[in-house]
């Protein structure tokens, strides 16, 4: 079961009572046992962060996360603060999100990724969640960490772009006034956050290589950041799908799908163990079984994408040499 530090659903609380929720009614209705708000090192399941979420947005409105990050304390989240704020500079801040976010919590997952020489992005992945709660947790992660960072910068900071999973609000004000001119994107294929690349050796007004140095043992015994294998093959799945269906397949219209370079698609299924041309033939693969016996093989190499039903029945033939579950190509 994923979990989440109290630390989390205490400064998240502290800042809704400040709003002018009433807190111990605010714990009440969101399950958080009132024990947990003074006890260290204390766990809870990842549906009461996200409940808290939810009741925070029906009371405050649908802005409650921006709200909320847009204040956003340094050293609230202890270790997990410290170990970004030692950093000598913002780059080498944020590479510190990634492994060590279980000091926070068993539910995500950050990666920084080099997508081009002039750009860098921030993705974070959710392993359990859903609906609204799902929401506003992953839009709290992400402006969290840019109001983290901007608290020790001398230099103004604005991501160049924000993608995010949820669907367009009815309005982004809220979100200009903690993103800036980012531009926004809605109904993406992941959360994420874009930075210049040049903006990552901005250096932090915090950095402290003795703290650091003290920081390295405690971070090295954190638990490793939780793994999510099935999450990209997943994904890549749909925009297979949509590519086909457009009729232009390949490895560059599903990365630009996907809001990511090409090489940084590669490198994702890399990491979930398989590959570009695995993925193509498994997608192709189902929708032709899909499909089997009602189309001519002509029709069906056009569904696929391929330039002639040889070049289909040459595909079914490697696909049928691997694990794939292969239906008749017709004449």
């Amino acid at each position: 079961m994923a979990t989440d530090q109290s630390l989390l659903h205490r400064f998240v609380i502290s800042q809704l009572g400040a709003a002018g929720l009433d807190r111990a009614q605010l714990i009440r209705d969101t399950g958080v046992p009132d024990w947990s708000m003074t006890g260290h090192d204390v766990h809870l399941p990842s549906a009461t962060f996200s409940r808290l979420w939810e009741v925070g947005e029906h009371r405050l409105g649908p802005d409650v996360a921006l709200q909320v990050a847009r204040r956003y304390e340094l050293s609230s989240l202890g270790l997990y603060d410290y170990l970004f704020a030692s950093a000598p500079t913002l780059g080498a801040g944020l590479a510190t999100c990634g492994p060590y976010i279980t000091a926070v919590t068993t539910n995500h997952r950050f990666d920084l990724v080099t997508e081009t020489e002039s750009e860098s992005t921030l993705y974070l992945e959710m392993l359990d969640g859903e609906g609204r709660g799902r929401d506003h947790t992953q839009l709290w992660g992400l402006s969290a960490v840019l109001s983290r960072a901007r608290r020790v910068l001398d230099d103004p900071l604005n991501p160049v772009r924000v993608s995010l999973r949820q669907a367009a609000p009815a309005h982004v004000d809220g979100f200009r006034a903690v993103f800036g001119s980012a531009t926004l994107e809605f109904d993406a294929p992941a959360d994420s956050m874009t930075f210049r690349s040049a903006d990552l050796d901005l250096p932090l007004t915090t950095a402290d290589p003795i703290l650091a140095a003290v920081l390295e043992p405690l971070a090295a015994a954190l638990a490793p950041p939780p793994t999510l294998a099935s999450a990209w093959p997943a994904r890549v799945a749909d925009a297979l799908d949509e590519a086909i269906e457009a009729g232009a397949v390949s490895l560059d219209s599903v990365a630009q799908i996907l809001n990511i370079s090409p090489r940084t698609l590669q490198r994702r299924l890399a990491e979930s163990g398989t590959t570009w041309r695995t993925e193509l033939d498994r997608a192709r693969s189902a929708r032709l079984s899909r499909a089997a016996g009602s189309l001519s093989g002509t029709k069906q190499a056009e569904l696929l994408g391929y330039s002639d039903a040889g070049s289909l029945r040459r595909a079914a033939r490697r696909w049928s040499a691997g694990s794939h579950s292969v239906p008749t190509v017709t004449s």
